[in-house]
């Protein structure tokens, strides 16, 4: 009786699934004829078994509709472009007539006359569009890959001529899932907590997502501002991919906050337009696809707007990216109804509305780029001939970069550059530029006068001039800057030698002197120094440090070697010589460093190895506290150092059990930026006896003004900025008379981010004797900052590890009353308690994972701050204290 009620309820399920597909072809695709799809090809809904629009689709099932299409289809062959961290494939399909699937690499080849002016102009007539149509880079935003399902179906299933003609002139590329981990992460979410009848209350757990939610990678990176960095293998796959088609018109489909209705491009004109990019590229070809969108949204008389908030500033993003590459990128914002329906103030959103919205501007996309065609394959042809007059006309001619005592994060720069297809030369001589070293087989040359000289400029120049003051993300992105290595602009191009780099050079690890009966040495301005140490202490060898410099090395050649460097001692260790020598080869084979071995620790200068400034470093036991409050993006970049840059196994505490986790077993906890008012005094009473029975405490951002608020540590904050509204106040409080309120109208409240600090670069004193600077060979260091956390330089003259330079400005947007703010103040102090220390942070300086200049020094406090012991030092009190 029992199995025949289950029988009898699954053929009910089966009738009620079955019954919707010709309706939802109706409502997904209203404008196309009921008999004029292939009958031979699934729809998502009989391949999946429910409705698009009434369950999150998962990505593995996502992947799976799509194997199916091109094992049923000629239109579609599916690839495999790459895996993210949690195993998930990467997968685009792409679209087109059957001819030309078997013609795509000869399609791709007479496409290379688009981008690169040396070629013969093409026959315009001949060659397909590409259109990319790019589908939930932020994970949590549902409805997008949705929509590639049903987008994916229908390019391959309509049988009408308007398809035919897409197909005939058009090469379609469909990436469903940009970021599978955080799409499952979201998937899962809406699905657990999903209710019959669907609950629209926006407080109900299905639409309030628990941190760190699913917009974020496994790291909680947000790839949509990775395409320049290329920090996650997400984006380095992706970009492989992007280079082999430079597709004409990109999409990325996004979603916005449930009040929203639905927002295409044009952007703000010229305020948050790259003055790079030729006008034409928003002025004509933005506008002429609007004219797309526009028509298909008013057919199913959905609201919408264009021109007012997103920005196309940089490249950091995919739908501004291909600016930068001669096609149109554009992004589709639609009202999320984060779960299957919401209430907002447009009434109920309901998560098949959203789907179908994307789904009509997606046909429209293509529609639009076929249509125009010629207008987009020719503006891609003379982008990249106009790209050689404006670098012509550009005063630096070309760049010139590196670090001889650094060639693993100059190789991890040359890798980026080649990754966006930039032309590299390799440096053929020793010379020294605006007081700089650069050595032969050490250092690259990158001229401006080549194709790519948009992405050039990006990657190497300062930006501060802008068209307004109120931004969406960053306004200094270069990348440069974040690596921090030695650069020269040069006004010839007299450097530029020999055939371009193809591949980044193999660098192969050594021990130079073979096995030693006394120490080897590690310089520990190698990037890969510090997780050199992390490898050695896990195989239980006993490393030290050194605090001061010295000469040293083989009978034949001696070397200098700065502050940090690696001291392995043979004497001491618990294990055999012999099991040294082969852990210390194995880990320079496999972090690609240098040791050195001495056999005497009498130095040929500097102090002796034997010296009180040869210092044993414990091995680094990490954690870090996470969860609600904390800000999701900065554990993500504090944690991906630790795992991928130093091999670190960092401890990820939920603030929810901070009370009962035992504190002992750290040697350094970091609080990233966030709210920690959960923490109760008896927390921080704890956290406080913690540090003072010496433990290492790293704050970040607003976690340090936490830190010194709650009386952790003694030093100072700087009174916040903001401009107008607290000056008034302040000048009140200071002189004792009540100033008038200030009064302005209401449309200037958009006039706000006047007084922002909107992601900018800046240029700082670092004391690279300090282990927190070691293994910098130069004082000048470049920060970036995009939050308000001002700290006063200490009262210890030796504690303030890094200051703000007088004019610290090197690129981006910020107020003058929060310059003034920053300059002279500290961006990273050192401060004393009991045994202990706290490292504080103005900043964040693992910020999204690119900017490796500072999280060296986050590394160094994570492995280097058990040594951090200040003497108190003559008190340097300032004449205002």
């Amino acid at each position: 009786m029992l199995k025949s009620y289950f029988s009898a309820a699954l053929l009910a399920l089966g009738l009620s699934l079955a019954v919707p597909a010709s309706a939802q072809n109706s409502y997904y695709f209203p404008a196309a004829q009921a008999n004029s799809f292939d009958a031979k090809i699934p729809t998502p809904e009989q391949f999946l078994g429910y409705p698009i629009g009434s369950h999150y689709t998962r990505s593995d099932q996502i992947v799976a509709y799509l194997r199916e299409l091109d094992r049923v289809s000629d239109r579609v062959s599916l690839r495999v472009i790459g895996n993210t961290f949690e195993e998930r494939p990467q997968v685009v399909a792409t679209i087109t007539t059957p001819e030309n699937q078997q013609n795509l690499a000869g399609i791709q080849q007479a496409r290379r006359a688009l981008v690169d002016p040396k070629l013969a102009a093409p026959d315009y007539r001949k060659l397909p569009v590409v259109v990319s149509l790019n589908f939930g880079v932020h994970g949590n935003e549902s409805s997008s890959s949705e929509a590639a399902l049903l987008l994916a179906y229908y390019l391959t299933a309509s049988t009408s001529p308007e398809t035919q003609q897409w197909l005939e002139q058009s090469v379609i590329t469909l990436d469903p899932l940009e970021n599978p981990d955080g799409r499952d992460r979201a998937s899962h979410w809406f699905d657990q907590n999903k209710s019959w009848p669907n609950v629209t209350d926006p407080l109900d757990r299905e639409h309030t997502e628990a941190w760190p939610g699913g917009r974020t990678n496994h790291f909680y990176t947000d790839l949509n501002r990775d395409w320049l960095p290329l920090t996650q293998p997400e984006s380095r796959a992706r970009m492989a991919f992007f280079h082999e088609w430079y597709p004409n018109v990109m999409i990325d489909f996004h979603e916005m906050g449930t009040n929203g209705t639905y927002y295409f491009e044009p952007s703000k004109p010229f305020s948050t337009e790259n003055d790079l990019i030729p006008r034409a590229t928003y002025e004509v070809l933005n506008v002429h696809m609007a004219k797309y969108f526009a028509k298909a949204l008013d057919n199913l008389g959905s609201l919408y707007w264009t021109k007012e908030q997103y920005d196309n500033l940089s490249p950091i993003y995919g739908s501004t990216y291909p600016d930068f590459e001669g096609g149109v990128g554009i992004t589709f914002e639609v009202g999320s109804s984060r779960g299957l329906a919401q209430e907002s103030v447009n009434g109920v959103v309901k998560f098949p509305f959203t789907i179908r919205n994307h789904v009509a501007t997606g046909l429209a996309t293509v529609r639009g780029a076929v249509e125009e065609k010629d207008l987009y394959l020719r503006h891609q042809r003379d982008f990249f001939t106009s790209a050689l007059t404006d670098a012509r006309k550009f005063p630096t001619k070309a760049y010139v970069f590196g670090n001889a005592q650094d060639e693993t994060l100059t190789n991890k720069f040359l890798s980026l550059l080649l990754q966006h297809k930039i032309e590299v030369h390799e440096l053929g001589k020793d010379v020294t530029l605006d007081k700089q070293q650069f050595e032969k087989g050490k250092a690259y040359v990158v001229p401006t006068s080549q194709p790519q000289y948009r992405i050039v400029n990006s990657l190497f120049e300062e930006l501060t001039t802008f068209h307004d003051s109120v931004f969406y993300d960053v306004t200094g992105w270069s990348q440069a800057h974040a690596y921090g290595l030695a650069v020269s602009k040069q006004k010839n191009t007299n450097l530029v030698q020999g055939a371009p780099v193809q591949k980044v050079k193999e660098l192969t690890g050594s021990v130079i002197g073979g096995q030693s009966s006394y120490a080897y040495l590690l310089p520990w301005s190698d990037y890969n120094a510090a997780k050199s140490l992390t490898a050695l202490q896990r195989a239980g060898v006993v490393a030290k440090v050194s605090f001061k410099p010295f000469s040293a090395g083989t009978k034949e050649k001696h070397t200098d070697f700065g502050y940090g460097t690696l001291v392995i001692p043979v004497a001491g260790q618990k294990l055999s010589a012999d099991t040294v020598f082969q852990i210390v080869s194995r880990v320079s084979r496999q972090n690609q460093v240098t040791f050195t071995s001495v056999a005497t620790g009498f130095s040929a200068g500097g102090i002796d190895l034997g010296s009180s400034n040869v210092r044993a470093v414990p091995e680094a036991k990490a954690a870090i506290l996470v969860g609600t409050g904390t800000n999701a993006s900065e554990v993500g970049e504090a944690w991906f150092v630790a795992s991928q840059q130093l091999g670190l196994p960092m401890s990820r505490i939920e603030l929810g059990n901070f009370g009962r986790a035992p504190l002992g077993r750290y040697t350094s906890i970091v609080l990233v930026g966030g709210v920690y008012t959960s923490l109760d005094k008896a927390a921080v009473a704890k956290l406080r006896q913690w540090v003072q029975e010496g433990g290492t405490l790293i704050t970040l951002k607003n976690a340090s003004e936490w830190a010194v608020k709650q009386g952790i540590v003694k030093e100072k904050l700087l009174i916040p900025a903001n401009s107008g509204w607290a000056d008034t106040t302040a000048t009140a409080s200071a002189t004792g008379k009540q100033s008038a309120a200030r009064r302005a109208d209401f449309v200037q409240q958009e006039q706000e981010g006047t007084r922002a600090i909107a992601g900018s670069i800046y240029a700082a004193d670092i004391d690279i004797t300090n282990p927190i600077g070691f293994g910098l060979t130069n004082r000048r260091l470049y920060v970036f900052r995009n939050g308000t956390t001002f700290l006063r330089p200490s009262r210890n003259p030796y504690a303030t590890v890094v200051q703000y330079a007088a004019k610290p400005l090197v690129s981006g947007y910020v107020s003058q009353a929060n310059l003034k703010q920053i300059s002279n103040s500290a961006a990273v102090v050192v401060s004393k308690v009991g045994a202990g220390r706290v490292v504080l942070f103005a900043d964040d300086p693992n910020f999204r994972h690119y900017w490796h200049g500072t999280s060296r020094l986050f590394a160094n406090a994570l492995l280097l701050g058990p040594l951090l012991n200040l003497t108190e030092g003559p008190a340097a009190i300032s004449a205002e204290e």
